[in-house]
């Protein structure tokens, strides 16, 4: 009679525990339930103004609210580049590591603004996330600005979400650009040498490279990534245009996320030119001149999709159409210097037909390699062999282990240096502790 009544309490006893454990996550699950409702919303349209091509004059008063300021006799821009931090929140041990590896990166460097090139976060706390991203910058009155990447509104937040957070801290410089063009963060940062400058020293344009393509035959494990709208390059060209007509020899710097194909081809025409064996599907009279190329491409190679060109197959995970940024940035010839991110494990950079191309140093310790060896995750998913867990790819020429970090970029604005650039990467242990 004892075991028997020992036997019923312990089955009660689990019974209440699954019970707890089941409320617990329908609580739990409705509650998130709930932010979702609330944060994923996102109207038809909005934006800052409305575009139309032909018809919008271009004003520089459409983008007084991300002006950046710098001495009037500075000879600098400074700007440092962070890429693919993939916040989650912040009390996870890698997500710390990342804010003290930026911590220490501000305080030594002090660029005049920090651009994110996407995938701030890779979370289902996005908007959490993003706040506390926003508040850790704002607390150092550091200028900052992000584009978005493939990941940034990928679960429980909408880019019109993150947007009216953002707008109300005083040194992000965001705008969602035009309401009626492809996505969301598409908008000019104009520097001035001093307030009262009446005309940009310089100009950093942003520019949303959108996430995966609204086509029920892509997957997501297909690895093809959205493109630029024709409707972006048009709003391209009358923002150039518009800032050559008050001055026609001012430059400019073009940041966003994934890197369109001519990343590739620089890959390509820099094997071929130093004597190196490519694809032969790759026909070489589409490249062009590439010079001072350097750096690694350490992704794992791309499967072969109907998006993807033959041949291109090294770890470059560009764009899935190529909609002709590059060919109208050489055609006005204002933008300089091109800079993105998502292939985590790349930072090559250098020259192509005259435009630096350049990967930045990925920032975040949230980001692969991440595993050390697969687990269920990457099996469940089918990323075994993926550089999800390839740690031993994180090398750079010398195969070297590379440190996650940050990328400075330095550009000239006096009269003597105007255009002069300096791009070097800088890891966490360049930084003191």
């Amino acid at each position: 009679m004892r075991q028997f009544s020992y036997g019923k309490k312990k089955h009660k006893g689990r019974k209440i525990f699954f019970l707890t454990l089941f409320c617990f996550l329908v609580i739990v699950g409705g509650m998130y339930g709930v932010r979702y409702v609330k944060h994923s919303y996102s109207p038809d349209r909005y934006g800052s103004y409305s575009w139309t091509k032909g018809e919008t004059a271009f004003d520089l008063s459409l983008f007084d609210a991300e002006n950046l300021y710098i001495d009037e006799d500075a000879e600098t821009l400074r700007i440092m580049q962070i890429a693919d931090p993939q916040l989650k929140i912040g009390l996870l041990s890698k997500d710390r590591k990342t804010y003290d590896c930026l911590d220490r990166a501000l305080a030594a460097e002090k660029p005049d603004i920090a651009v994110v090139t996407g995938d701030l976060t890779l979370s289902v706390f996005t908007y959490d996330a993003y706040r506390e991203f926003a508040e850790f910058m704002e607390e150092r009155g550091q200028y900052w600005t992000v584009v978005y990447g493939n990941h940034d509104s990928q679960f429980d937040c909408s880019k019109y979400t993150l947007c009216q957070l953002l707008s109300g801290y005083d040194h992000c410089l965001f705008n969602p650009g035009p309401d009626n063009i492809k996505g969301e963060s598409n908008f000019l940062i104009n520097v001035y040498r001093g307030k009262d400058a009446a005309v940009p020293a310089y100009s950093l344009v942003m520019l949303d490279s959108g996430m995966y393509p609204e086509d029920g035959d892509v997957a997501l494990t297909d690895w093809v990534y959205d493109w630029f709208g024709e409707d972006q390059i048009d709003w391209y060209r009358w923002a150039v245009s518009g800032l050559q007509a008050l001055n026609p020899d001012i430059q400019t710097s073009v940041f966003y996320h994934i890197p369109t194909k001519e990343t590739a081809e620089m890959y390509y025409a820099d094997l071929f030119a130093n004597g190196k064996e490519i694809p032969a599907a790759i026909d070489v009279s589409t490249l062009r001149e590439c010079s001072d190329v350097e750096g690694v491409i350490r992704e794992s190679d791309k499967n072969e999709t109907e998006l993807m060109d033959e041949g291109y197959l090294a770890g470059i995970f560009y764009q899935g159409k190529n909609t002709g940024l590059f060919d109208a940035m050489k055609e006005l010839g204002s933008t300089k210097s091109v800079f993105y991110g998502h292939d985590h494990a790349n930072n090559q950079r250098g020259y192509y037909d005259g435009i630096y191309l350049c990967y930045g140093r990925c920032s975040g310790y949230h980001t692969y390699p991440f595993f050390d060896h697969p687990n269920f995750l990457t099996k469940l998913f089918g990323l075994t062999e993926r550089v999800l867990t390839n740690g031993e790819l994180w090398v750079d020429e010398d195969g070297n282990q590379m440190e996650k970090g940050v990328t400075l970029i330095e550009i000239g604005v006096g009269d003597d240096n105007y255009g002069a650039l300096s791009v070097l990467d800088r890891e966490d242990s360049d930084f003191n502790k």
